[in-house]
């Protein structure tokens, strides 16, 4: 079984390789090494990414595809995901997601055939599916704030000025998820992406006024 990580950013502002020391350290724990790594800079929405094409094409039954979190992997409409799902089951890969215990029995010395494992990978499936729906909402609630948000300042005048630094709110974007979706205090968020919390106060205050 060898071991193949995936590692995705949005954009070339964003660090693709930020999960590298999580998912080495994960591996370590299950007594396993990563044997490749797969890394890209695309959105998680868009169907077409040549990376993790690449993974599946060099994947053997029985080999894991390990991302550190399900939005890494799919920010996908559910259509399109249940295909991608489907080429990943059809190519014998198993999906391992840090954060998500249930994905983890792969590991285990030997597959659980009884009734309470078949219960187990039910489950399992269900949850990656719950965790692909997530990461699709939380997508599209992103792009609706900030396109709300723009509105909100060209009908308030506020787009005369000088126009916001696209690095910064795609910073502040991602610590908010942070806070909404991964209980990080704003303080903590702030300090991960790398941006002021006065900054982040601002951001998260153009977005909800």
């Amino acid at each position: 079984m060898k071991v193949l990580a995936y590692l995705r950013a949005s954009t070339k502002e964003q660090d693709a390789e930020r999960a590298l020391d999580a998912l080495n350290e994960f591996a370590a724990e299950k007594g396993f090494g990563i044997d490749r790594y797969y890394i890209e800079t695309v959105s998680g929405a868009q169907v077409a990414r040549p990376e993790l094409s690449k993974l599946i094409a060099d994947a053997e039954r029985g080999d894991v595809l390990l991302v550190e979190k399900m939005d890494r992997l799919s920010r996908l409409e559910f259509s399109d995901w249940e295909a991608l799902k489907a080429t990943i089951k059809d190519r014998g890969l198993n999906i391992v997601v840090l954060d998500l215990p249930t994905s983890h029995a792969v590991f285990s010395d030997h597959e659980d055939k009884t009734i309470a494992g078949i219960i187990v990978s039910l489950i399992n499936g269900l949850m990656l599916d719950l965790a692909a729906t997530m990461a699709r909402d939380d997508y599209e609630t992103r792009r609706r704030r900030q396109a709300e948000g723009l509105a909100k300042a060209k009908a308030a005048g506020k787009m005369n000025g000088r126009p916001a630094d696209p690095e910064t709110a795609s910073k502040c974007a991602e610590a908010l998820r942070m806070v909404e979706h991964l209980n990080y205090s704003k303080q903590k968020a702030a300090e991960t992406v790398g941006v002021g919390i006065a900054t982040l106060y601002r951001y998260i205050k153009e977005q909800t006024s």
